[in-house]
């Protein structure tokens, strides 16, 4: 096994950091440096699907995965699907139906399962369809029909979202948010800019009045000593001749 190195990742939603070595298997480093054991091994094989954990989406055998793999992608596990203690549709469904049973299975099928009703985009997938995309899932305990009811039933509320859309679709809407404060802040403050532009419009008028006023004032001062000059220079004259 080669060196260790540190990886950074986003798991369920959150940034992580983990120092490992880089073939080490990704279903390990879970399990082990990041302590979510949600995750099982089965065959360790890639033959069972019970390790299977979404990376950017797709669901992936992580006991195939080198763990070097896994930098800068964006893994989901079975802990990052619920929002606190409440289950999600899917989850709900699984449990009311009895789509899980001794559970070593369970987690890889929630995950499969949530890769396909991503893809359907609301769509009520077919039965066929839910056993093609399960089919690299294997269950020994509840037969199959189970989870393929469970599956539909997730779909049928509209309500199985991938996480990853989720959290996407929050960001955006914060993000618009933001958008919105901001433009009504602008808004807002569009009035008290006109208000302050008029004043200052009136100001400078004033003064330019102001301006012409006293140009106006002094150019008939100019014009009385002008008028005066001649008067002046006559008086001068007279008294220099007395």
């Amino acid at each position: 096994m080669s060196g260790a190195v540190t990886l950074g990742f986003t798991l369920n939603g959150k940034k992580r950091r983990v120092r490992a070595p880089a073939m080490k298997r990704l279903l390990d480093v879970l399990r082990d440096e990041c302590g979510l054991t949600g995750t099982k091994e089965g065959c360790g094989e890639g033959e069972c699907g019970a390790c299977t954990v979404l990376v950017d989406g797709l669901p992936v055998n992580s006991c195939l995965v080198p763990a070097v793999q896994a930098q800068g992608a964006r893994i989901v596990t079975v802990e990052g699907l619920a929002r606190g203690p409440k289950l999600t549709a899917l989850q709900q469904a699984f449990v009311e139906l009895g789509g899980a049973q001794c559970g070593i299975c369970t987690p890889g099928m929630l995950l499969s399962s949530v890769a396909l009703l991503s893809r359907a985009k609301g769509r009520v997938p077919r039965e066929t369809e839910i056993r093609e995309a399960l089919a690299g899932n294997l269950c020994r305990c509840t037969g199959y029909q189970k989870i393929v009811d469970a599956v539909r039933a997730a779909a049928r509320k509209g309500k199985a979202k991938s996480p990853l859309k989720v959290s996407a679709n929050r960001a955006l809407a914060a993000g618009g948010a933001r958008q919105g404060s901001s433009r009504r802040r602008r808004e807002e403050s569009s009035p008290k800019k006109a208000a302050a532009a008029r004043e200052g419009s009136r100001g400078s008028s004033s003064t330019r009045r102001a301006l012409a006023a006293g140009g106006v004032r002094q150019g008939f001062s100019g014009r009385s000593r002008e008028k005066s000059l001649p008067k002046k220079a006559a008086a001068a004259r007279e008294r220099t001749r007395r």
